[in-house]
């Protein structure tokens, strides 16, 4: 009876996660708490509001992302850090950067916002986004930027938005995905639309500088199709006393500043 109950149990752990060899994060890492890998800016990243929804209706399959910030000297949670998530969209665009990530370098910035947010850690030190599964472009992996932010106050301004200031930055880094799961996204829209050769993982150089194998978010479907929707747990372990430059250099964090035009909604 024993035997058959830890069957049970081995097999919906499995069904949980992507039921894919090459997953092999497929429990939370909560209990873990070492230092998260270093990874470089990139050239897209603006300052963003505090909100928790950062799709802006967008399209794409919803991904539930849920972040928590360790301290590595204590293996202790760590609230009220701010979490500074971007990335593109389906079809591999950046807001504000919508001309340069179609390749027109010298083509103006914008006032867009989509799939750029901050959330406040809670007591438990646990950030949650509400978002979609990114799309990819040339000579990069599928991923997602993020930042944490230590000691910052939060300022309101006209309009209701939320910015943060002030504190420093304890990490820089990118989050990755399962090269099968993006496999199986590539098949629907609004991913169809992008024609370009995907990188994968291990042809990705910053994947592969920045040991991005320790930074895969690991997915659980939240229907039957994963098309219905998904939930990734990852763990970001820093030290909240560092203030480390970002790999591959890219300067010191930016003075946080509100985008021009009205606030986002």
């Amino acid at each position: 009876m024993l035997f058959k109950f830890l069957l049970l149990i081995i097999t919906f752990q499995n069904i949980v996660c992507l039921r894919e060899s090459a997953v092999k994060r497929c429990a939370r890492a909560a209990n873990s708490c070492l230092l998260a890998s270093e990874a470089v800016e990139g050239p897209y990243y603006w300052n963003s509001t505090v909100r928790n929804d950062i799709t802006e209706n967008r399209p794409g399959i919803p991904l539930k992302l849920s972040i928590t910030v360790v301290d590595i000297r204590s293996c202790l949670t760590i609230p009220n850090a701010v979490v500074d998530l971007w990335h593109c969209d389906g079809t591999g665009l950046y807001s504000h950067y919508i001309a340069a990530s179609q390749g027109q370098m010298n083509g103006p910035n914008d006032n867009s916002t989509f799939f750029r947010g901050q959330q406040i850690t809670n007591s438990r030190g646990i950030s949650i986004f509400n978002t979609i599964y990114p799309g990819w472009y040339r000579g990069r992996a599928t991923h997602m930027h993020v930042k944490v932010h230590i000691d910052a106050s939060l300022s309101i301004m006209d309009g209701g938005a939320i910015y943060t200031k002030g504190g420093h930055v304890s990490h820089t880094g990118q989050f990755f995905f399962d090269d099968s799961l993006t496999d199986a996204v590539a098949t629907v829209y609004p991913y169809t639309t992008q024609t370009i050769q995907r990188t994968l993982n291990d042809e990705d150089f910053i994947y592969r500088e920045s040991n991005g194998a320790t930074m895969i978010v690991p997915i659980r479907f939240l229907t039957n199709e994963f098309t219905g929707g998904m939930a990734g747990e990852i763990t970001v372990g820093i030290d909240p006393t560092a203030t480390p430059q970002p790999a591959g250099g890219g300067g010191g964090p930016r003075p946080p500043r509100p985008p021009p035009g009205p606030p986002p909604s």
